[in-house]
């Protein structure tokens, strides 16, 4: 297995963290949007 000698460095979280990380206008928009749990339930209009 490859993948168990792979070592994380300091440097490399710190990279990916800042990648990771939403820019203001995608955490804006994402605060804006509605929740899964709150949008209406279209289950209704298919069967019919």
């Amino acid at each position: 297995m490859a993948l168990q000698s792979l070592q994380i460095t300091p440097v490399v979280a710190m990279r990916a963290r800042d990648v990771s990380r939403p820019s203001k206008n995608q955490q804006e928009a994402a605060d804006r949007r509605p929740l899964r749990d709150e949008m209406p339930r279209r289950e209704a209009k298919r069967k019919g």
